[in-house]
This record gives C-alpha cells, structure tokens and sequence, in this order.
C-alpha cells in the first residue's frame, strides 16, 4: 500500500494560484483595485482600494448619506466616462464634487420612485454593461428580501464581466443578509464626534475579520466651504443656479 501524500502547507498551497488567499490573511488578489482616497481605509481593503469589477456595499442607518463624503476621491479619479447614478436620494451638489476632483459633465442622473425597485435594479443592470461607465451608484431604499438578493448577485456578475466599480447603496437591516457583495461597509457617524467625523465597519472582505472601524478625518476645507455656500446643484448632470 503506498503511503499517504504529505498534507499541504500554507506556503506550498500559497504558490498553487495567484488568486489564492488565506483566511486569515488580507487577500492579494490579482483583481484591480482603485485607491479610495483614505489611507487609513486603503490600509485594510484587500489589495489597498476599491476592487473594480465587483459588488462594493455600503450600509447605512435611514436617513444617513455619508456615501459622497466616503466615494468620492475615488469616484473623481475613476476615468473619464460617465459616473451613473441610480435613483439618489437627492440632487447631486455640483460644486461640492467639482472641489473634489468629479466633473458635473460626467454624471448621469436616473430619477425613480422610491417604489420603483425593479426599475432600478434593470437601469443599474443596463449601466453596468454600458462601456462608457466607469463608475455606477445605486441606492436601494427600504428592507432587503429575496429577490433584491438575488438580483445583486446578477448585477455583481455583470460588474465583474464588465470591469466596472459599483456601489450599492442600502439600509443598514440589510446586514443579517447573506450578500453577493465582495465587500460590505458600515458607515456612521463616530460616537461623540463632530458631523464630518464619518466611522467605517468592515462587516466583510477577503480576509480576516477587522475588530475595530476605521475612523476617518474631517472633510477637507474647500469642500467645507462649497457646502457651506450651498445655493447651486446638478440637474441631469448640468450646473444650475438654485
């Protein structure tokens, strides 16, 4: 009878597939990644950014909408083509993303109703095939059931066929739900701090679990200031005079 193979090692298994991580260990993963503009975020992402060409969730308590201030740096350096937004819950704020870098020319704003989740999932489905995309946000309002589930890992696939970055955006009771999403973040506001003091939960990524949230800095001045001002927004992607 011949004698058993030896067991794998780590390090010999390590050496089977460029794609291979360890689950306790940050994946390396060949997949592109794009910075997303916080180093202390970049420092526990799997591969140091955003990955491009996956599912990116960002869960938020109602009536939270920390994802501009979070996406943005990113969103500004993403290329060229259009960043498609669909269904946001309010008007895009042109010279608070112009002071980041994300020119008001390249958004394209969908607008639906609230109860339109069909229509929003298909407009999403349609962008991430879209060559022209670079980027596409979709924001999904109320509970998570089933079928919106299985609909993301649809729409996981096509970013992933397409390589595009895609972000959705939903409540934060979507977190006991399994999810196609290669990574899942919790955002809000960090405890006894001031309003541009945003905290970020790993809830999931390719590599062990994060105990603490990463907590990020205060928004910087010229942003700070365009905010403040507050009297211009986009209108399908153009500039307008409030």
């Amino acid at each position: 009878m011949s004698a058993l193979p030896d067991a794998p090692t780590a390090a010999s298994l390590a050496h089977l597939h460029a794609g291979l991580w360890r689950a306790d260990s940050l994946s390396a993963a060949p997949q592109p990644v794009l910075a997303s503009g916080h180093a202390a975020l970049d420092a526990v992402l799997p591969g140091g950014g955003w990955p491009v060409g996956a599912l990116c969730e960002l869960l938020q308590p109602p009536g939270q909408h920390s994802e501009w201030r979070l996406l943005l740096p990113a969103l500004a350096r993403s290329g060229q083509g259009a960043v498609v937004l669909v269904a946001p819950p309010g008007v895009p704020f042109a010279p608070a993303l112009a002071a980041q870098g994300l020119a008001a020319q390249r958004l394209v704003w969908l607008r639906l109703a609230p109860d339109q989740e069909h229509e929003r999932l298909w407009a999403a489905e349609q962008a991430l095939r879209c060559a022209q995309a670079d980027a596409v946000l979709l924001w999904l309002p109320g509970p998570a059931h089933g079928a919106q589930a299985a609909h993301l890992r649809r729409l996981h696939l096509a970013a992933v066929q397409h390589g595009s970055l895609f972000f959705a955006l939903r409540e934060h009771s979507a977190r006991q739900q399994a999810s196609a999403a290669v990574l899942r973040l919790g955002l809000g506001l960090a405890p006894h701090g001031t309003d541009s003091a945003l905290q970020v939960e790993v809830i999931k990524r390719r590599g062990p679990p994060l105990q603490a949230p990463v907590h990020l800095g205060a928004r910087v001045a010229a942003v700070a200031t365009v905010l403040a001002a507050g009297d211009t927004h986009v209108v399908a992607g153009t500039a307008h005079r409030a």
